[in-house]
């Protein structure tokens, strides 16, 4: 009996020691009707191309015939009408692509090699129009990142790494795509970690403050980690269900014992 109150009494701790808030898992607690929050430009955080970036790049005219010599990868499933589909996958990127090499360059058909290493993908556009300018008077000419992916992990309900197709991504847009975060999670302290030249960059993020907004890394860039910690009360929690369970099992124990004893013959 003094066993079975111990255990009640490990419970009861656990349980008041395990409660949280519903504000602790609340994004932005701190904002007011109407409120106005100042926040980076996406331009300031626009990403800069580098040496293993692949590139989709499209070069068109009205000319069908110099179509298919600027772009005979995009041309040559054009009857189906969903070859852009192939560049929507790491597969088809990393074969369909235009990947800049070591040198920075980027290897375009009939435009030869076109040096975009520190241009941004709007930049890298400005130069390949102006290149395709020099031989076609009505090129309409399309950049776009194709290896733009991120890793979200920890306490979100969908881990994994996301491919981002836009020309930019936040911070809230990544945990939604990864379904959020769990019940465990504590958003108070979110890290982004970025590769750069000089090594691993980390960033500590509070999800619950309107501050993220400010912060450089709301703007994700690419091969950005995104690490949800778990909350420093989910051990307890974790335990508090073993302990519940246990304590389940053995007071059907004791009673089923009781039972027996009640039935013995004297």
């Amino acid at each position: 009996m003094k066993n079975y109150l111990n255990l009640l009494y490990i419970l009861l701790l656990t349980a008041v020691f395990s409660c949280r808030s519903s504000k602790e898992l609340i994004y932005i607690n701190d904002v007011k009707p109407n409120e106005t929050i100042p926040g980076l430009s996406t331009k300031v955080t626009e990403h800069v191309l580098e040496p293993g970036d692949i590139l989709y790049v499209s070069i068109k005219s009205t000319n069908a015939d110099v179509n298919m010599l600027y772009n005979p990868e995009s041309t040559m499933e054009a009857g189906s009408g969903q070859s852009y589909m192939k560049f929507t996958t790491p597969s088809g990127a990393y074969l369909y692509g235009f990947e800049i090499d070591k040198s920075g360059e980027v290897k375009l058909p009939m435009l030869g090699k076109l040096k975009v290493i520190g241009k941004t993908q709007s930049g890298a556009e400005e130069i390949v129009q102006k290149k395709a300018d020099e031989t076609l008077t009505d090129a309409i000419v399309k950049v776009k990142l194709l290896n733009f992916k991120i890793t979200v992990m920890g306490e979100v309900r969908n881990p994994g790494v996301y491919y981002n197709y836009n020309n930019s991504i936040n911070l809230l847009e990544a945990l939604a795509m990864a379904s959020g975060n769990t019940d465990y999670a504590t958003i108070k302290d979110v890290v982004v970690v970025r590769p750069t030249a000089e090594g691993n960059k980390t960033f500590m993020l509070d999800m619950s403050s309107k501050d993220i907004y400010m912060s450089e890394a709301f703007y994700l860039h690419p091969n950005d980690n995104v690490i949800v910690r778990p909350d420093k009360h989910k051990n307890v929690e974790l335990n508090g269900q073993a302990y519940s369970l246990f304590l389940s099992s053995t007071s059907v124990l004791v009673t089923v014992l009781g039972f027996l004893l009640v039935l013995k013959p004297f």
